[in-house]
Protein backbone atom coordinates (compact mmCIF):
# COMPACT_ATOMS: atom_id res chain seq x y z
CA UNK A 1 0.00 0.00 0.00
CA UNK A 2 1.47 3.54 -0.83
CA UNK A 3 -0.18 6.66 0.35
CA UNK A 4 -0.38 9.19 -2.79
CA UNK A 5 0.02 12.60 -1.05
CA UNK A 6 3.17 13.72 -2.24
CA UNK A 7 6.21 13.26 0.48
CA UNK A 8 6.54 17.02 1.33
CA UNK A 9 2.81 16.97 1.92
CA UNK A 10 2.56 14.23 4.37
CA UNK A 11 0.01 15.42 7.01
CA UNK A 12 -1.36 14.39 10.24
CA UNK A 13 -3.84 12.18 7.94
CA UNK A 14 -1.09 10.67 6.70
CA UNK A 15 0.39 9.97 10.01
CA UNK A 16 -2.95 8.66 10.79
CA UNK A 17 -3.14 6.58 7.72
CA UNK A 18 -0.35 4.85 9.00
CA UNK A 19 -1.11 3.72 12.26
CA UNK A 20 -4.47 2.58 10.91
CA UNK A 21 -2.91 0.43 8.30
CA UNK A 22 -0.50 -1.14 11.17
CA UNK A 23 -3.27 -1.35 13.76
CA UNK A 24 -0.99 0.44 16.21
CA UNK A 25 -1.62 1.24 19.79
CA UNK A 26 -2.80 4.72 21.09
CA UNK A 27 0.54 5.68 22.64
CA UNK A 28 2.33 5.12 19.26
CA UNK A 29 0.09 6.90 17.16
CA UNK A 30 0.74 9.64 20.14
CA UNK A 31 4.27 9.29 19.61
CA UNK A 32 3.89 9.89 16.28
CA UNK A 33 1.80 12.96 16.80
CA UNK A 34 3.89 14.33 18.82
CA UNK A 35 7.11 13.89 16.28
CA UNK A 36 5.29 15.08 13.39
CA UNK A 37 4.61 18.41 15.43
CA UNK A 38 8.75 18.68 15.77
CA UNK A 39 9.19 17.94 11.84
CA UNK A 40 6.57 20.62 10.90
CA UNK A 41 8.41 23.01 13.58
CA UNK A 42 11.96 22.47 12.38
CA UNK A 43 13.27 24.10 9.45
CA UNK A 44 13.64 22.88 6.80
CA UNK A 45 17.73 23.20 5.77
CA UNK A 46 18.33 26.08 3.78
CA UNK A 47 21.43 25.20 1.62
CA UNK A 48 23.64 28.33 4.14
CA UNK A 49 24.01 25.94 6.53
CA UNK A 50 28.08 25.02 6.96
CA UNK A 51 26.72 20.93 6.92
CA UNK A 52 24.69 22.02 3.94
CA UNK A 53 26.43 23.66 1.56
CA UNK A 54 27.63 20.95 -0.16
CA UNK A 55 24.48 19.05 -0.92
CA UNK A 56 21.36 20.34 -2.49
CA UNK A 57 18.02 18.82 -1.47
CA UNK A 58 16.72 20.73 -5.52
CA UNK A 59 16.39 17.32 -7.02
CA UNK A 60 15.43 15.16 -4.14
CA UNK A 61 12.21 13.07 -5.09
CA UNK A 62 9.86 14.59 -2.46
CA UNK A 63 6.87 13.55 -4.38
CA UNK A 64 7.61 9.53 -3.97
CA UNK A 65 4.79 7.55 -2.97
CA UNK A 66 5.51 6.88 1.16
CA UNK A 67 6.19 3.01 1.02
CA UNK A 68 4.09 1.05 4.10
CA UNK A 69 3.89 -1.74 3.34
CA UNK A 70 7.73 -2.61 2.79
CA UNK A 71 8.87 -5.95 2.81
CA UNK A 72 9.67 -7.00 5.93
CA UNK A 73 13.14 -6.89 7.58
CA UNK A 74 14.93 -10.04 7.14
CA UNK A 75 16.56 -11.48 10.07
CA UNK A 76 17.38 -14.46 12.12
CA UNK A 77 17.44 -15.23 15.76
CA UNK A 78 18.72 -18.47 17.28
CA UNK A 79 16.06 -20.22 19.74
CA UNK A 80 18.71 -20.04 22.55
CA UNK A 81 19.49 -16.36 22.63
CA UNK A 82 15.18 -15.62 22.07
CA UNK A 83 14.98 -17.99 25.22
CA UNK A 84 17.72 -15.63 26.93
CA UNK A 85 15.49 -12.15 26.30
CA UNK A 86 17.39 -11.25 23.29
CA UNK A 87 15.02 -9.94 21.18
CA UNK A 88 16.19 -9.35 16.93
CA UNK A 89 13.79 -7.99 13.45
CA UNK A 90 11.23 -6.21 12.72
CA UNK A 91 10.22 -3.21 14.18
CA UNK A 92 6.74 -3.73 13.10
CA UNK A 93 6.76 -7.05 14.64
CA UNK A 94 7.79 -6.08 17.85
CA UNK A 95 4.94 -3.55 18.14
CA UNK A 96 2.36 -5.84 17.43
CA UNK A 97 4.30 -8.83 19.89
CA UNK A 98 5.82 -6.79 22.50
CA UNK A 99 4.45 -3.24 22.96
CA UNK A 100 5.26 -2.93 26.19
CA UNK A 101 9.42 -3.11 25.37
CA UNK A 102 9.12 -0.86 22.52
CA UNK A 103 7.06 1.43 24.37
CA UNK A 104 9.90 1.75 27.07
CA UNK A 105 12.59 2.44 24.65
CA UNK A 106 11.21 4.03 21.33
CA UNK A 107 11.00 7.80 20.07
CA UNK A 108 12.70 9.22 22.83
CA UNK A 109 16.14 11.07 21.73
CA UNK A 110 17.07 14.08 19.24
CA UNK A 111 20.06 14.30 17.56
CA UNK A 112 22.18 16.80 15.59
CA UNK A 113 20.14 20.24 14.31
CA UNK A 114 21.56 19.79 11.07
CA UNK A 115 19.17 16.50 10.51
CA UNK A 116 17.01 17.30 13.23
CA UNK A 117 14.12 17.78 10.56
CA UNK A 118 14.97 14.19 9.15
CA UNK A 119 14.76 12.66 12.70
CA UNK A 120 11.82 14.10 13.58
CA UNK A 121 10.46 12.79 10.00
CA UNK A 122 11.60 9.30 10.06
CA UNK A 123 10.48 8.99 13.76
CA UNK A 124 7.03 10.29 12.86
CA UNK A 125 6.82 7.85 9.74
CA UNK A 126 8.38 4.97 10.01
CA UNK A 127 6.54 1.94 8.82
CA UNK A 128 9.41 -1.02 9.27
CA UNK A 129 13.01 -1.23 10.20
CA UNK A 130 15.36 -2.95 12.59
CA UNK A 131 14.84 -3.56 16.37
CA UNK A 132 17.89 -5.42 18.50
CA UNK A 133 17.70 -5.89 22.52
CA UNK A 134 20.84 -7.58 24.36
CA UNK A 135 19.69 -7.91 27.99
CA UNK A 136 22.16 -7.22 30.49
CA UNK A 137 25.15 -9.54 30.70
CA UNK A 138 24.16 -11.50 27.26
CA UNK A 139 27.26 -11.99 25.14
CA UNK A 140 26.34 -13.17 21.60
CA UNK A 141 29.53 -14.85 19.85
CA UNK A 142 28.23 -15.07 16.42
CA UNK A 143 26.87 -11.62 14.24
CA UNK A 144 23.72 -10.77 13.73
CA UNK A 145 22.26 -9.64 10.18
CA UNK A 146 19.55 -8.26 8.73
CA UNK A 147 18.67 -7.24 5.67
CA UNK A 148 16.25 -4.22 4.91
CA UNK A 149 14.82 -3.87 1.50
CA UNK A 150 13.47 -0.50 0.07
CA UNK A 151 10.58 -1.55 -2.35
CA UNK A 152 10.49 -0.25 -5.97
CA UNK A 153 8.29 1.90 -7.69
CA UNK A 154 10.21 5.07 -6.43
CA UNK A 155 9.16 5.33 -3.37
CA UNK A 156 9.93 7.40 -0.73
CA UNK A 157 10.71 4.46 2.60
CA UNK A 158 11.34 5.97 6.40
CA UNK A 159 13.17 2.76 8.11
CA UNK A 160 13.80 3.08 12.04
CA UNK A 161 16.64 0.72 13.52
CA UNK A 162 16.76 0.94 17.37
CA UNK A 163 19.60 -1.16 18.50
CA UNK A 164 19.16 -1.00 22.87
CA UNK A 165 22.74 -3.28 24.32
CA UNK A 166 22.07 -3.29 28.12
CA UNK A 167 24.51 -3.39 31.04
CA UNK A 168 27.62 -5.71 30.31
CA UNK A 169 25.98 -7.27 27.39
CA UNK A 170 28.46 -8.11 23.70
CA UNK A 171 26.59 -7.61 20.48
CA UNK A 172 27.88 -7.47 16.38
CA UNK A 173 24.93 -6.58 13.98
CA UNK A 174 25.00 -6.63 9.92
CA UNK A 175 22.42 -4.21 8.58
CA UNK A 176 22.30 -4.40 5.29
CA UNK A 177 20.29 -2.00 3.01
CA UNK A 178 18.90 -2.41 -0.52
CA UNK A 179 16.84 -1.08 -3.10
CA UNK A 180 16.46 -1.58 -6.99
CA UNK A 181 17.88 0.31 -9.78
CA UNK A 182 15.92 2.66 -11.60
CA UNK A 183 13.57 5.11 -10.75
CA UNK A 184 14.31 8.04 -8.33
CA UNK A 185 13.47 6.89 -4.77
CA UNK A 186 13.73 8.79 -1.65
CA UNK A 187 15.18 6.27 1.79
CA UNK A 188 15.35 8.11 5.12
CA UNK A 189 16.52 5.84 7.34
CA UNK A 190 17.53 6.30 10.17
CA UNK A 191 19.60 4.63 13.22
CA UNK A 192 19.34 5.60 17.00
CA UNK A 193 21.99 2.92 19.22
CA UNK A 194 22.47 3.23 22.65
CA UNK A 195 24.99 1.10 24.23
CA UNK A 196 25.03 0.99 28.23
CA UNK A 197 27.81 0.91 30.67
CA UNK A 198 30.42 -1.85 30.43
CA UNK A 199 28.60 -3.06 27.20
CA UNK A 200 30.09 -3.62 23.76
CA UNK A 201 28.30 -3.02 20.53
CA UNK A 202 30.19 -3.24 17.02
CA UNK A 203 27.18 -2.37 14.22
CA UNK A 204 28.00 -2.19 10.65
CA UNK A 205 25.76 -0.45 7.98
CA UNK A 206 26.43 -1.60 4.55
CA UNK A 207 24.72 0.63 2.01
CA UNK A 208 23.89 -0.84 -1.55
CA UNK A 209 21.04 1.29 -2.51
CA UNK A 210 20.35 1.63 -6.39
CA UNK A 211 21.27 3.98 -8.47
CA UNK A 212 18.44 6.29 -8.24
CA UNK A 213 18.10 6.25 -4.65
CA UNK A 214 18.45 9.52 -2.61
CA UNK A 215 19.91 8.61 1.02
CA UNK A 216 19.19 11.47 3.73
CA UNK A 217 19.52 10.18 6.84
CA UNK A 218 21.39 10.27 10.77
CA UNK A 219 22.56 8.10 12.70
CA UNK A 220 23.06 8.58 16.48
CA UNK A 221 25.41 6.61 19.32
CA UNK A 222 25.66 7.05 22.68
CA UNK A 223 28.30 5.72 24.47
CA UNK A 224 27.68 4.22 28.52
CA UNK A 225 30.91 4.42 30.93
CA UNK A 226 33.57 2.09 30.30
CA UNK A 227 31.19 0.94 27.06
CA UNK A 228 32.95 0.29 23.69
CA UNK A 229 31.78 0.42 20.22
CA UNK A 230 32.58 0.26 16.95
CA UNK A 231 30.76 1.54 14.18
CA UNK A 232 31.43 1.08 10.04
CA UNK A 233 29.26 2.43 7.23
CA UNK A 234 29.86 1.48 3.87
CA UNK A 235 28.38 3.50 1.65
CA UNK A 236 28.51 1.85 -2.17
CA UNK A 237 25.06 2.49 -3.20
CA UNK A 238 22.71 5.51 -4.81
CA UNK A 239 23.15 8.76 -6.18
CA UNK A 240 23.49 10.99 -3.33
CA UNK A 241 24.32 10.30 0.09
CA UNK A 242 23.54 12.78 2.98
CA UNK A 243 24.57 10.94 6.44
CA UNK A 244 24.60 12.85 10.01
CA UNK A 245 26.65 10.94 12.17
CA UNK A 246 26.04 11.86 15.95
CA UNK A 247 28.01 10.34 18.21
CA UNK A 248 27.78 10.90 21.94
CA UNK A 249 30.37 9.92 24.56
CA UNK A 250 27.63 10.14 27.92
CA UNK A 251 29.97 7.79 30.37
CA UNK A 252 33.48 7.88 31.74
CA UNK A 253 36.07 5.63 30.38
CA UNK A 254 33.75 4.97 27.12
CA UNK A 255 35.70 4.19 23.59
CA UNK A 256 34.19 4.79 20.21
CA UNK A 257 35.99 4.21 16.87
CA UNK A 258 34.15 5.06 13.76
CA UNK A 259 35.13 3.93 10.35
CA UNK A 260 33.79 4.73 6.92
CA UNK A 261 34.32 2.79 3.28
CA UNK A 262 33.23 5.11 0.70
CA UNK A 263 33.81 3.63 -2.97
CA UNK A 264 31.97 5.71 -5.54
CA UNK A 265 31.53 5.96 -9.40
CA UNK A 266 29.76 7.86 -12.16
CA UNK A 267 28.14 11.09 -10.74
CA UNK A 268 27.51 9.71 -6.94
CA UNK A 269 27.28 12.41 -4.48
CA UNK A 270 28.43 11.50 -0.59
CA UNK A 271 27.95 13.64 1.89
CA UNK A 272 28.78 12.91 5.44
CA UNK A 273 28.80 14.90 8.88
CA UNK A 274 29.96 13.58 12.00
CA UNK A 275 30.24 15.16 15.43
CA UNK A 276 32.09 13.06 18.05
CA UNK A 277 30.84 14.88 20.91
CA UNK A 278 33.16 13.75 24.29
CA UNK A 279 30.45 14.59 27.30
CA UNK A 280 32.87 12.75 29.70
CA UNK A 281 36.07 12.21 31.38
CA UNK A 282 38.91 9.51 30.57
CA UNK A 283 36.83 8.72 27.34
CA UNK A 284 38.70 7.71 23.53
CA UNK A 285 36.92 8.59 20.06
CA UNK A 286 38.79 7.60 17.05
CA UNK A 287 37.49 8.27 13.18
CA UNK A 288 38.91 6.84 10.44
CA UNK A 289 36.95 7.43 6.95
CA UNK A 290 38.60 6.97 3.49
CA UNK A 291 37.07 7.39 0.36
CA UNK A 292 38.01 5.63 -3.42
CA UNK A 293 36.40 8.38 -6.20
CA UNK A 294 36.40 7.62 -9.52
CA UNK A 295 34.17 8.91 -12.51
CA UNK A 296 32.91 11.84 -11.77
CA UNK A 297 31.93 11.14 -8.26
CA UNK A 298 32.26 13.85 -5.28
CA UNK A 299 32.31 13.12 -1.50
CA UNK A 300 32.41 15.86 0.85
CA UNK A 301 32.96 15.37 4.82
CA UNK A 302 32.60 17.66 7.51
CA UNK A 303 33.46 16.79 11.07
CA UNK A 304 33.49 18.25 14.46
CA UNK A 305 35.33 16.96 17.36
CA UNK A 306 33.39 18.70 20.60
CA UNK A 307 35.58 18.13 23.79
CA UNK A 308 33.44 19.25 26.82
CA UNK A 309 34.96 21.59 29.72
CA UNK A 310 33.63 18.66 32.03
CA UNK A 311 35.76 16.65 29.89
CA UNK A 312 38.68 15.42 31.20
CA UNK A 313 41.99 13.30 30.13
CA UNK A 314 39.98 12.81 26.60
CA UNK A 315 41.93 11.33 23.51
CA UNK A 316 40.45 11.71 20.19
CA UNK A 317 41.46 11.53 17.03
CA UNK A 318 39.62 12.08 13.34
CA UNK A 319 41.10 11.35 10.01
CA UNK A 320 39.47 11.54 6.56
CA UNK A 321 41.50 10.20 3.37
CA UNK A 322 40.32 10.44 -0.53
CA UNK A 323 42.00 8.79 -3.46
CA UNK A 324 40.81 10.50 -6.62
CA UNK A 325 40.99 7.72 -8.97
CA UNK A 326 39.73 10.14 -11.89
CA UNK A 327 40.43 14.08 -12.95
CA UNK A 328 36.78 14.79 -12.37
CA UNK A 329 36.78 13.01 -9.10
CA UNK A 330 36.36 15.75 -6.31
CA UNK A 331 36.41 15.60 -2.12
CA UNK A 332 36.09 18.07 -0.02
CA UNK A 333 37.20 17.72 3.35
CA UNK A 334 36.92 19.69 6.26
CA UNK A 335 37.89 18.27 10.19
CA UNK A 336 37.09 20.74 12.84
CA UNK A 337 37.80 20.68 16.37
CA UNK A 338 36.13 22.60 19.47
CA UNK A 339 38.05 22.27 22.49
CA UNK A 340 36.92 23.88 25.92
CA UNK A 341 39.45 22.69 28.42
CA UNK A 342 43.24 22.46 28.03
CA UNK A 343 43.10 18.77 30.24
CA UNK A 344 43.18 16.11 27.09
CA UNK A 345 45.34 13.45 26.16
CA UNK A 346 44.90 14.11 22.49
CA UNK A 347 42.61 16.04 20.06
CA UNK A 348 43.57 16.40 16.60
CA UNK A 349 42.60 15.49 12.72
CA UNK A 350 44.03 14.69 9.66
CA UNK A 351 42.83 15.02 5.77
CA UNK A 352 43.94 14.73 2.35
CA UNK A 353 42.70 14.48 -1.21
CA UNK A 354 44.63 13.62 -4.03
CA UNK A 355 45.57 10.86 -6.76
CA UNK A 356 47.14 8.11 -7.00
CA UNK A 357 51.37 8.72 -6.59
CA UNK A 358 52.89 7.89 -9.58
CA UNK A 359 56.00 6.46 -8.18
CA UNK A 360 53.83 3.78 -6.05
CA UNK A 361 51.75 3.18 -9.54
CA UNK A 362 54.98 2.54 -11.29
CA UNK A 363 56.50 0.28 -8.83
CA UNK A 364 53.37 -1.63 -8.97
CA UNK A 365 53.58 -2.57 -13.06
CA UNK A 366 57.41 -3.46 -12.63
CA UNK A 367 56.23 -6.28 -10.42
CA UNK A 368 54.21 -6.94 -13.86
CA UNK A 369 50.44 -5.58 -13.26
CA UNK A 370 48.86 -3.94 -15.75
CA UNK A 371 47.98 -0.44 -15.30
CA UNK A 372 44.48 -1.98 -13.95
CA UNK A 373 45.72 -4.21 -12.04
CA UNK A 374 48.18 -2.36 -10.26
CA UNK A 375 45.10 0.56 -9.43
CA UNK A 376 42.77 -2.22 -7.60
CA UNK A 377 46.10 -3.50 -5.43
CA UNK A 378 46.45 0.40 -4.19
CA UNK A 379 42.97 1.05 -3.97
CA UNK A 380 42.68 -2.33 -1.69
CA UNK A 381 45.75 -1.44 0.08
CA UNK A 382 44.37 1.76 1.22
CA UNK A 383 40.96 0.18 2.34
CA UNK A 384 43.00 -2.11 4.19
CA UNK A 385 43.90 0.76 6.73
CA UNK A 386 39.91 0.07 7.87
CA UNK A 387 39.06 -3.82 6.59
CA UNK A 388 41.75 -4.42 8.78
CA UNK A 389 39.64 -2.99 11.75
CA UNK A 390 36.46 -5.17 10.87
CA UNK A 391 37.02 -8.21 13.41
CA UNK A 392 34.00 -10.37 12.37
CA UNK A 393 34.90 -12.54 9.62
CA UNK A 394 31.42 -12.64 8.00
CA UNK A 395 31.36 -8.67 8.05
CA UNK A 396 34.49 -8.61 6.50
CA UNK A 397 33.52 -10.73 3.29
CA UNK A 398 30.38 -9.61 2.79
CA UNK A 399 32.13 -5.91 2.60
CA UNK A 400 34.86 -7.06 0.54
CA UNK A 401 32.33 -8.43 -1.66
CA UNK A 402 30.29 -5.46 -1.79
CA UNK A 403 33.71 -3.32 -2.40
CA UNK A 404 34.28 -5.51 -5.73
CA UNK A 405 31.46 -4.29 -7.30
CA UNK A 406 33.30 -0.86 -7.47
CA UNK A 407 37.14 -1.47 -7.47
CA UNK A 408 37.40 -5.04 -9.01
CA UNK A 409 37.45 -8.34 -7.89
CA UNK A 410 40.80 -10.52 -6.22
CA UNK A 411 39.83 -8.91 -2.87
CA UNK A 412 40.74 -11.77 -0.81
CA UNK A 413 44.57 -10.53 -1.53
CA UNK A 414 43.15 -7.69 0.93
CA UNK A 415 41.50 -9.67 3.98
Amino acid sequence: MTIEAPAAAIDAAAIGAISERLAEPEWLRQRRRQWWARAEATPWPTGLEEEWRRTSLGELPRQAPLAIDAPSVQAELHPDLAAAGVVFGDIRAVASEQPELLQRVIGDTTTLDSHAHFWALAQAVWTGGTFLYVPAGVVIEDPLVAHVAQPGGGSAYFPLTLVIAERGSSVTLLEEVTSPDGEASWFGGIADVRVAPEARVRYANLQLLGDGAWHVGAQRVEVGQDAEVTTLNAEIGSSVTKLGLDLRMVGTGGTSRLLGLLAAGDKQHIDINTVQDLRASHTTSDLLYLSALYDEARAAFYGVTKVRAEAKGTSSYQECRNLLLSPKAGAEPIPVLEIETNDIVRCGHGATAGAIDPIQRFYAQSRGLSADEAERMIVRGFFEQVVAQIHSEPIRERVLDALAARIGSDLEAAA
